[in-house]
């Protein structure tokens, strides 16, 4: 009986080293394969975008966009002005947002929203109160 709990402990740390030696074997492929790869160039800064480029971004965003009717971008300085008309205010955020991806500096948000349709009236109606039965 303890031979045979000897060997089954024997075979069981057997399995825990080779497993641990694979996993070590299999990180150290890994870590090569990323030295491997070539180093991204970090050499030159990107150049700042040009207005004209900044202008042309959001045009061509705002004409494929569903939300924005008669959009346009005004741009000078890396400050863009926003015209037209969004769907909601949550597209007019969006195209604020737009307009910084696409390299704006600041951005003055002169888009409108349609005024929410007025509220229904409701009719004024009056429980009839009957006098209490004796």
């Amino acid at each position: 009986m303890k031979k045979t709990i000897g060997l089954t402990f024997t075979l069981l740390l057997t399995v825990a080293f080779a497993l641990t030696q694979t996993s070590l074997a299999s990180q150290d492929s890994e870590m090569k394969k990323k030295a491997d790869k070539p180093a991204k160039a970090a050499a030159a800064p990107k150049a700042p975008k040009t207005d004209a480029d900044v202008q042309k971004c959001i045009s061509d965003k705002f004409a494929a966009s569903k939300t924005i009717t008669n959009g346009a971008a005004a741009v000078a300085n890396g400050a863009a002005t926003l015209t037209g008309e969004a769907k909601n205010g949550g597209a007019k955020g969006g195209a604020a947002k737009t307009a910084k991806a696409c390299g704006a500096k600041t951005v003055v948000n002169n888009l409108t929203t349609p005024a929410p349709p007025p509220a229904a009236a409701k009719p004024d109606v009056k429980k009839k109160v009957e006098p209490a039965k004796k």
